[in-house]
């Protein structure tokens, strides 16, 4: 059955694991369905002063899409759910849908409304009611909002694996003696960049042969503490700024392991994570929303606290590079394309609940 699906969320630009999510989902929703596009990002550079006037008129643009279109058979709206103060724009659509009898699809991508109770996801709640079926990216994540809002819900699990396509196989040798370590994201502090830098830098105190690459764009405070990391460690860390396409690309292919200790309070399920197992590497992370579930017996799930670089550091001891280390990136690849498969999966019986 072919639906109209007015798809409404945050697109690139700006570039960060929310929109790029909310892209790649409407990419598969536009397989089969006519989907309409209404991108609600906040604007940013010069015109980010500007911010809720220029937001809260694409997001009123999105409701005026919902009026428009109204009467479509099989009509849905898909909504992205936002988090923080951004849930008052996600109510407003709720409202307006449910006023106009759509059914409606609230994708969640934060933990920040789950971890703590919040008044304005109540309303979206309350807004919805029966019209509301919710998507979440792990049964953690649906347990969790059932627990913190008391309330049964009609819902789905899609993970964000369907987002992100396996790697080709690379059957090319690595000769080298170096473990090499890598972290991707919007560097910060709630991100984990001082912990990967400490980890770096107690790699090297400890005379570990393991080389660092952090890649990501950087804001003024963050560059000043990356550029004296990278005077202090010289050669054994590199940092390549922002990367894309073909960069980024080959970003997991040159790493073993990637690392993000992040304690980020939005984090649900980073793209990133699934990007590296995708390229066949391990994994190191910290247990923050599906980040449990994205993680399995070849990575490590290590404390957000002052023992995360000692149990890092003693789990990439006993990493050696060599031929194990290649047969170990193929099974992680092998298991990643089994786990896309299945987040494709759900996509296809995603709207199945109206049936």
């Amino acid at each position: 059955m072919t639906r109209h699906i007015i798809a409404i969320g945050p697109l690139p630009p700006p570039f960060n694991g929310f929109s790029l999510a909310t892209r790649s989902m409407i990419a598969l929703l536009e397989e089969g369905n006519n989907v309409i596009n209404r991108d609600v990002s906040p604007p940013f550079g010069k015109l980010s002063l500007l911010k809720h006037p220029i937001k809260l008129n694409r997001v009123l643009g999105a409701c005026r899409a919902l009026f428009r279109d109204r009467k479509h058979d099989n009509r849905i709206c898909y909504l992205a759910c936002e988090g923080g103060l951004g849930l008052v724009y996600t109510a407003l659509i709720v409202l307006v849908a449910r006023l106009l009898a759509y059914p409606i699809y609230l994708h969640h991508h934060s933990f920040s409304y789950i971890d703590r109770a919040s008044l304005l996801m109540r309303c979206v709640l309350a807004f919805g009611d029966s019209q509301l079926r919710h998507i979440f990216l792990c049964d953690v994540m649906r347990d969790r909002f059932t627990d913190t809002y008391r309330r049964r819900t009609r819902s789905s699990i899609v993970s964000n694996a369907a987002c992100v396509v396996p790697t080709e196989q690379n059957d090319a040798p690595r000769y080298r003696t170096t473990l090499v370590i890598g972290m991707l994201s919007n560097p910060s502090t709630e991100k984990g960049l001082d912990t990967f830098l400490d980890l770096a830098r107690q790699a090297r105190h400890e005379s570990l042969s393991i080389r660092a690459i952090l890649a990501g764009p950087a804001g003024t405070g963050e560059r000043a503490a990356i550029d004296a990391a990278v005077m202090e460690l010289g050669e054994m860390l590199d940092y390549r700024g922002a990367l894309y396409g073909d960069a980024k690309a080959a970003f997991y292919r040159e790493i073993d392991v990637f690392v993000l200790p992040t304690t980020y309070g939005n984090e649900a399920q980073p793209l990133v994570i699934f990007e590296a197992k995708a390229a066949g590497n391990a994994v190191i992370s910290t247990d923050r929303g599906c980040i449990r579930k994205q993680l399995d017996e070849s990575d490590l799930l290590a404390p957000a606290d002052d023992e995360f670089v000692p149990t890092a550091l003693a789990w990439l001891s006993a990493m050696a590079p060599g031929p194990a280390l290649d047969a170990r990136r193929e099974v992680i690849r092998q298991a990643y394309g089994t786990r896309h498969a299945k987040a494709r999966a759900a996509i296809d019986t995603l709207f199945d609940l109206e049936e």
